[in-house]
């Protein structure tokens, strides 16, 4: 029996296992919402199996205390090892359906960043002293780094017609995410019992890693981290500033979910997009928005929040303006280089320049990245430039340089 087979054999019924009851996994948090829909989505098709209610990434697999050892002790040695890490990187890569020997077990890729492959491996090291595993476990939690199977299972035992219906249904479905390892849970008999945050580097019991406070405080130190607030206000340049922005949702709740924006709630995310807008654009800079500027059945008119944004405000039509508002695209003309600005790329049918847009969000990151040099097309919904207006010299010195490759998300550039 292959390696594979080995470890879909236990995983089924890992959970459940009593004498080994810990678990070290990865918590999806921003994204959370997003990759659930794929379970809604999913489990209406099939009849058998199990399914887990948020997929997690375990790093180490069952075991049990040496005596003398407490939770708090093995807590505390992830958060030795991890305080570390800051910036620990992975992503959803689409799905994989494979065969165990007690069903097949349907589960999202995971593409794992050098940097969570090591802290893996760390903390098996400094952990193992103190551990008893489960015999058939030894070998996939002392694998090698690049051979350590990362996924995070949505369903298992499944049956193979469910299998193949799975595998029919995501030959055109396609989930494509960059995250963050934020939480890393201690698990016991599949409940929290302690949790590393990573951004704030603070050891959580179970009920400050369930609180929405203590959640909110992740959420913010994360945005520091990754510089998506503008604190305070850029000071005074000389001659006006040109820039670029799309699909800021202001008042659009379930935004938040479908693109796994890193904000607690609208009130937050209103907050940080307006102040990011104004401490960066001052008030004789001219600011092409390319749509989308508010949605949801509640939310206030895009005129109210115009009204509230520096800047003189070109504006480009989004797919969810129901006022009279602005055009259908722009073509601009800056420094020597022509670009077409439209909210949607697809309405573009042909153009010998470069196409600045909006609509994709962060929804289709590989043909819509920040950058697609392949492409000659700037996805500049906010998701991509982190939550804040991009110059267009900036945006002209990143697609005309030397080095040029696809960029995902303008955070990509400093990291």
């Amino acid at each position: 029996m292959n390696m594979l087979n080995r470890l879909l054999k236990f995983f089924s019924y890992y959970k459940r296992d009593g004498k080994y009851p810990y678990l070290i996994e990865i918590r999806p948090m921003v994204e959370k919402y997003r990759i659930r829909r794929h379970i809604k989505t999913h489990i209406k098709s099939t009849h058998t199996g199990r399914w887990h209610k948020v997929p997690h990434i375990t790093l180490i697999y069952n075991f049990r205390l040496k005596k003398g050892i407490t939770d708090r002790d093995i807590a505390k040695i992830i958060q030795n090892v991890a305080s570390k890490y800051t910036f620990v990187k992975f992503y959803y890569d689409g799905f994989e359906v494979k065969k165990g020997d007690k069903g097949y077990v349907f589960a999202f890729k995971i593409k794992a960043s050098d940097k969570l492959k090591k802290l893996r491996r760390d903390i098996y090291n400094k952990i193992k002293p103190f551990i008893e595993e489960r015999p058939d476990v030894i070998k996939f939690n002392d694998a090698d780094e690049d051979k350590f199977w990362f996924h995070a299972t949505i369903g298992y035992q499944l049956s193979e017609k469910s299998a193949n219906i799975l595998i029919k249904e995501t030959q055109t479905e396609y989930e494509y995410l960059p995250a963050f390892a934020l939480r890393i849970t201690l698990l016991k008999k599949s409940r929290i019992s302690w949790e590393y945050d990573v951004p704030t580097r603070k050891l959580l019991n179970r009920r400050e890693a369930l609180s929405r406070k203590y959640y909110a405080e992740t959420l913010k130190a994360h945005r520091k981290i990754l510089q998506m607030e503008t604190f305070n206000q850029h000071p005074s340049i000389r001659g006006r500033k040109i820039w670029l922005i799309s699909d800021t949702h202001f008042d659009h709740a379930n935004i938040i979910k479908y693109c796994a924006r890193p904000f607690v709630d609208i009130k937050e995310m209103n907050r940080v997009l307006l102040k990011n807008w104004n401490n960066t654009v001052k008030r004789n800079d001219i600011v092409y928005f390319l749509g989308d500027i508010s949605f949801g059945k509640h939310s206030r008119s895009p005129r109210y929040w115009l009204s509230k944004l520096n800047g003189k405000i070109i504006y480009i039509k989004g797919n969810h303006e129901k006022t009279n508002l602005g055009k259908h695209y722009e073509i601009v003309n800056y420094k020597g280089h022509k670009f077409f600005l439209v909210h949607d790329p697809k309405d573009v049918d042909s153009f010998d320049g470069w196409i600045i847009h909006g609509h994709k969000h962060n929804n289709d990151l590989i043909n819509y990245p920040f950058v697609n040099k392949e492409k000659r097309t700037i996805n500049v919904s906010v998701e991509t430039i982190n939550y804040k207006p991009v110059s267009f010299d900036q945006i002209i010195k990143i697609i005309y340089s030397q080095k040029l490759e696809n960029i995902e998300t303008i955070v990509d550039i400093k990291r």
